[in-house]
C-alpha cells in the first residue's frame, strides 16, 4: 500500500488525476477500518457487498450517488464490478506500468500476498510480454500466450496466469472495461476481454464474478495465509514449523478481524516475545 500511487499512467489515461491517485492510497486504509470496526468475515478482503469510497473513487467506479471528499461506506450491486481489495483502483494500477496491465504480475500478488503461495522465480531470460504491434491488436492475454509457448515458461505460467487474467476487465488504472483499451488501442475493433481460467484446485471460472466465488469458496487458504502474515506481523519475525500449533490454535476462532487480532495476542508466543 505504501507503494500505492507510485506508477504514473501514460497520458491516454486521461480520467486519472491527482485526486484520484489520492483517494485510491486512502481507499484500503478506510476499507480495513470498517472490516474491523464491525468485526466483518476476514474474507471480505476477498470480496464484499460494500466498499468505502468518497465521490472521486465513485465517478471512477461508476458507482452513482456518492458525494464529497469524505469516504463513506456504499453498499454495491452486480453490475459495478468491485467489493473486497481486489477492484481497488490503487492496487490495479501499481500492478501495471502505466500503459497496459500485467496478469503475471496481478497473479503473482494475489498468490503471494493473498494466499502465502509464492510462484517460482522466473528462469533466467525469461522473457516479458511485448508490446502491442500496430495494425495486429493482440490482446494481453494473446500476448501472453505466445508468451507461454516458451517451454522453459509454459509449466510456471498455467498456474499462475489465470489469477492475473482474471482480473483482465480491470485497465491500467483500474477502470472497468469489456474491451481491450491502452496501448493506442480502443472502439468497437479492440478484442473483448476473455477473464476465464481456472484456480490451481482446477476450479474453474468464465469471469470476475466466478473468479471471486472461487477464491471465496476455498477461503480456507486465504484465513489461513491471512492468519500466517497476522502472527508474522504481530512476532516482527517470520513463522515457521514451531509456530504450527499456534497456528492452528488461532485458526479455531471465529475467522472475523477482531478474533483473530484477539487470539494471536492471546498467543503465547506473542506473551512471551
Amino acid at each position: 500500500m505504501e507503494q500505492f500511487g507510485s506508477v504514473e499512467p501514460a497520458k491516454e489515461y486521461k480520467s486519472y488525476d491527482n485526486a484520484l491517485r489520492t483517494a485510491s492510497r486512502e481507499e484500503p486504509l478506510a476499507f480495513f477500518q470498517q472490516v474491523l470496526t464491525e468485526n466483518l468475515p476476514v474474507a471480505s478482503f476477498l470480496d464484499s457487498d460494500f466498499l468505502v469510497i468518497n465521490e472521486r473513487l465513485a465517478r471512477h467506479y461508476g458507482i452513482e450517488g456518492v458525494s464529497g471528499e469524505a469516504f463513506q461506506k456504499v453498499a454495491l450491486k452486480p453490475e459495478h464490478h468491485r467489493g473486497g481489495v481486489l477492484g481497488m483502483a490503487g492496487l490495479l494500477t501499481l500492478l501495471a506500468d502505466g500503459t497496459r496491465t500485467l496478469p503475471v504480475r496481478r497473479g503473482a500478488w494475489v498468490l503471494e500476498k493473498l494466499l502465502n503461495d509464492p510462484a517460482p522465480p522466473p528462469p533466467p531470460n525469461a522473457g516479458d510480454i511485448q508490446p502491442n504491434t500496430a495494425g495486429k491488436n493482440l490482446s494481453v492475454r494473446e500476448r501472453l500466450q505466445l508468451h507461454r509457448n516458451e517451454p522453459n515458461c509454459a509449466s510456471c505460467h498455467a498456474k499462475l496466469d489465470p489469477y492475473g487474467l482474471a482480473l483482465e476487465n480491470y485497465d491500467a488504472i483500474g477502470a472497468w472495461r469489456e474491451r481491450q483499451n491502452g496501448e493506442g488501442m480502443g472502439g468497437a475493433r479492440a478484442p473483448v476481454i476473455d477473464a476465464s481460467g481456472a484456480l490451481k484446485s482446477g476450479r474453474e471460472f468464465k469471469d470476475l464474478h466466478g473468479y471471486k466465488a472461487g477464491l471465496k469458496a476455498e477461503q480456507d487458504k486465504f484465513i489461513r495465509a491471512f492468519t500466517e502474515k497476522l502472527l508474522t506481523y504481530s512476532l516482527g519475525r517470520p513463522v515457521g514449523y514451531v509456530d504450527h500449533a499456534t497456528i492452528e490454535t488461532i485458526l479455531k476462532s471465529e475467522p472475523r478481524l477482531q478474533s483473530l487480532v484477539q487470539a494471536v495476542v492471546a498467543s503465547e508466543p506473542f506473551q512471551t516475545k
